[in-house]
């Protein structure tokens, strides 16, 4: 394993980077409003609360502004979007529960007006 500083550790034969505890970097995404879609490499133990902080930039250079301008616009659309769809399966969960209380209290209806006929008829 070749060392040198922390953002180009990388194992002999992969060409992976390695973190401080020396497993295989995982590459993300950040959507912070300066870095928005900047992908990083990161420590795969990080988001479990025991990784060892390790950071480095995949790509060395930043977007324009013009770039962040339009994937901040992009990001907050999609979820303004997802907060519609979470509304709208809540409102289907509701119509639907409301809907079958309504069938059933028409099958009630027709049983009581069957009853009755059959009371007045039968």
């Amino acid at each position: 394993m070749e060392l040198g500083s922390s953002s180009s550790r990388k194992s002999r034969n992969s060409g992976h980077k390695l973190c401080f505890c020396g497993l295989k970097a995982s590459i993300n995404q950040a959507w912070t409003d300066k870095n928005p879609a900047r992908r990083f490499y990161g420590c795969p133990r990080f988001k479990f609360g025991n990784g060892c902080k390790y950071f480095s930039w995949f790509d060395e250079e930043e977007g324009t502004e013009w770039q962040k301008k339009a994937l901040i616009e992009a990001r907050d659309e999609i979820r303004k979007k997802d907060r519609i769809i979470e509304q709208l399966k809540v409102t289907i969960a509701e119509m639907r529960s409301d809907l079958e209380k309504k069938q059933m209290e028409t099958v009630k209806d027709e049983d009581e007006i069957v009853r009755q006929f059959e009371e007045c008829f039968v």
